[in-house]
Formats: structure tokens, sequence, C-alpha cells
């Protein structure tokens, strides 16, 4: 297998892209060129040539909702079903989904900066992007082209993992949620018997936001009490903690909530710990009792 991509300077698209194609066939050989000849013998060829995965052309392919296509999101979009096969994600709609979340989470941004469209959520992405920017040599370096490229492709494959590895969770997690939600004595209290990601699913099957909080044990053998967002992508809570819990910790903490082993609040009321579970619970009961404040 021969990938071909442009030389000179690369950027967060074509390297997410071949970082991409590098994970389904790791024997792979990366050839950068603009040599159309030395192309023509390539396999695959992204970000350059005029081909499928070339996404410099006057007539762009478009998502349905207008973000056009760079050479990342067109290689996602025809072998992303392939690169979570190889991760070994076994069922077809868990595949669909990892995918187009992972297009909305991180592809749609870098195709969209990479076309010169900036989007109001993109700014975590803009920094991936000028990051993968960064591996390029600077003008007086003698550091290898090509070299620096391999540099970039190892850290965004990195990247790729982590978002894929999350999202695979999530869905690993789905089903947990959904046995707690339905189990609930309290309707604004989720108690959840393992730490797993939670806020979407949750935010997907109580629309109506009868959940406030979620309580959950951590991996320190602790337990967590936590608010529920209003909605995806803000941190602005269905109702904070208790305002008189601010920032306190230790016995400072426990004067004022009553609960013996209650051990912190954050600052920002999102997230309060316990030492067991009777714990977290009588301060979930505490807060849900609390008059709503401001945060």
């Amino acid at each position: 297998m021969k990938i071909g991509t442009h030389h000179g300077k690369f950027h967060a698209d074509e390297v997410f892209a071949v970082a991409i194609l590098r994970t389904i066939y790791p024997d792979a050989v990366i050839v950068r060129t603009r040599n159309k000849s030395i192309l023509a013998k390539c396999d695959l060829v992204v970000d350059v040539g005029g081909g499928p995965y070339d996404h410099h052309t006057v007539h762009k392919t478009h998502r349905p909702n207008g973000i056009p296509y760079a050479a990342a999101g067109l290689i996602w979009r025809d072998f992303g079903d392939r690169f979570l096969t190889a991760l070994g994600v076994e069922r077809e709609e868990d595949r669909a989904l990892v995918c187009n979340n992972i297009d909305d989470k991180l592809f749609q941004a870098i195709d969209a900066i990479d076309n010169g469209i900036e989007l109001e959520r993109d700014m975590r992405i803009k920094g991936i992007s000028e990051l993968v920017g960064s591996f390029n040599p600077t003008w007086n370096s003698q550091e290898d082209e090509n070299r620096a490229f391999e540099r970039a492709l190892e850290f965004a494959t990195q990247i790729l993992m982590n978002y894929a590895n999350h999202e695979i969770s999530r869905i690993q997690a789905t089903e947990i949620v959904k046995t707690a939600y339905a189990a609930r004595k309290e309707p604004a209290l989720l108690v959840l018997p393992t730490c797993c990601p939670w806020t979407e699913t949750l935010l997907e099957i109580d629309p109506s936001g009868e959940v406030l909080y979620v309580a959950f044990p951590d991996k320190t053998g602790q337990y967590r009490l936590q608010v529920v967002p209003k909605g995806p992508g803000t941190f602005e809570a269905r109702k904070p903690l208790p305002s008189e819990w601010a920032g306190k910790e230790g016995e400072e903490l426990v004067s004022v909530c009553g609960v013996e082993d209650a051990v912190f609040c954050h600052p920002a009321r999102f997230i309060a710990g316990a030492e067991s579970l009777h714990g977290i619970l009588q301060m979930a009961e505490e807060a849900l009792a609390a008059e709503p404040s401001n945060p």
C-alpha cells in the first residue's frame, strides 16, 4: 500500500487523513510529492492530485449541514468504518454512531479551518490544527521535512485514537446509564454503579430535564455528586450545588452540609465528593432540598 500526499508545508487535514489510513494499513508507505507520475503509482492519494480525496477544487463536496469536506473528513467518511473495525468495534450500528460523532466533534472543524471557514465551536480544534502545523520545520531549520511529517503523524494518530476510544467507551456505557435511569427512586437523582461517561446519553434520554444530579463512585474509591448541564456543550447546570458549599473542604464543608464524610465541593459548584455512597446520597438529598441559587 502506497499513500500519496503533497510535500511542502503540511496541515492537520492531510496529516489526520494519513493517520486514519496508516492505522488501517500499518505497513503502508507514505509518499510526499506533487509529481503526478509518482502519485499515479500510489494506491490512495489525499489532499493533492485532483482525485476524490483532494478538496482543492471549485466544486467542493459538502456535508448536509453545509460544511465542506477537506482531506481528513473525506477519508473519515469512506474509511472510518474500517478504522473502527480495526479497533475491534463489532456492531455496525455502533461504528456508524462513532463515525458520526467523531466527524461532528473533530473532523468538521478541522475541515472547516482548512477550507478557510470559521465555526463558532472550532476553537478547541483550531488549537489541534495549530499544534499539528507547529511540527513543520522552521525556515532556518535543517530538519528533514518528511521526518517532521512523521512526528506530526504520530501526534495526530494519538489524538484520533483518544477521540475514538472515548466515543467507543461512551457507547459501551449506554446501557449502564439507561438501566440506572429506569431504576431511579428519586426522579431528580441518577445513581450509577460505576464511573462511566453519562452526560450525552442522559441528555438524550432525559430531554425534559428531570435529573438534576448524578452520583457515582470515582476511581479512588470515593463518591462524587455532579450537576447535569442544561444541554450539550454547556457548563450551565440545571441546578447548581448549594452556594454555601462552594469551595469548601473537609470539616468546613461538613459544618455547612451536615454530612460527616463530605470531602469537597468545587468553587464552581458543579461537583462535590464524599467518602461513601451513603454520604454522597445525603449530599444529594441536601442539594435537592436547597433553594435554587445563582451560579
